[in-house]
């Protein structure tokens, strides 16, 4: 029967633990990589705009 294959409820959770301690993991390098995109962003544009104001 299928439900036979199903992990115990302790390993379920100990794996749902694991799994939301990545994401958690993730959430927080995304934020870091996001940051990090939006500061070149700015920095390019602000480059951009002293070119333009200099020429």
């Amino acid at each position: 029967m299928a439900v036979r294959n199903i992990l115990n409820s302790s390993d379920n959770m100990r794996l749902l633990e694991k799994l939301q301690i990545e994401n958690q993991l993730l959430i927080e390098e995304n934020k870091k990589l996001t940051d990090t995109v939006n500061w070149m962003h700015d920095t390019i544009w602000r480059l951009v705009r002293t070119q333009r104001s200099e020429g």
